[in-house]
């Protein structure tokens, strides 16, 4: 619970006494490469911490792809808003993209604990600030017209996830093919 300990506390200093609360609140979860998190459309009412890994969101179209929308690295909370509906359940499918630790949280559990401390609120900011900082980021690379121009900015924001994730998931995120990503990182490499 490192990262999440180094997450937390420049919102709040806990005492020892709430951190054995959060302790016992808190669920280890260990996912292999490639395991799945969530399914679309699961009821899920977890609140979800990234201590290490990386977990990719997509979707399938209708014609059977994978289209991914989303990374989130270790360190993070992955943003409510996009885990799931008002109703409970998940917008997308989420899997790990390498061995990946997460602590699960019980969402009413969570919110009643910190809604006797003042940080639930600046956690939660934090929370949707970095969503809406990822979903302005995404816009800004599909933006782009140019395939190297969308790589470049995926990079930018992205710096070390390349090592963790295979082309295919990354061409996907960017509306590309791995074909025309591998060219253009080639490219890049001969600059």
């Amino acid at each position: 619970m490192e990262k999440f300990k180094e997450y937390i506390n420049p919102f709040d200093k806990m005492i020892p006494e709430e951190w054995d609360i959060i302790k016992t609140m808190a669920e280890l979860k260990v996912l292999k490469k490639e395991d799945s998190l969530i399914q679309q459309n699961a009821f899920f009412e977890k609140e979800v911490f990234i201590e290490k890994g990386i977990i990719r969101a997509y979707i399938i179209d209708d014609d059977g792809n994978e289209k991914s929308i989303a990374f989130y690295e270790e360190g993070k909370f992955m943003s409510t808003s996009t885990l799931r509906t008002l109703n409970g359940r998940s917008l997308h499918h989420y899997q790990a993209m390498c061995k990946t630790e997460l602590i699960l949280f019980n969402s009413n559990e969570l919110k009643s604990f910190f809604s006797n401390n003042n940080f639930l609120s600046e956690i939660g900011k934090t929370i949707k600030e970095g969503e809406i900082k990822r979903q302005n980021n995404r816009d800004n690379c599909l933006l782009q017209v140019k395939g190297r121009d969308k790589y470049l900015n995926f990079i930018k924001h992205y710096p070390n996830i390349e090592l963790h994730i295979s082309q295919k998931h990354i061409a996907s995120y960017l509306g590309i093919t791995p074909i025309s990503l591998s060219r253009i990182k080639s490219n890049l490499r001969k600059m």
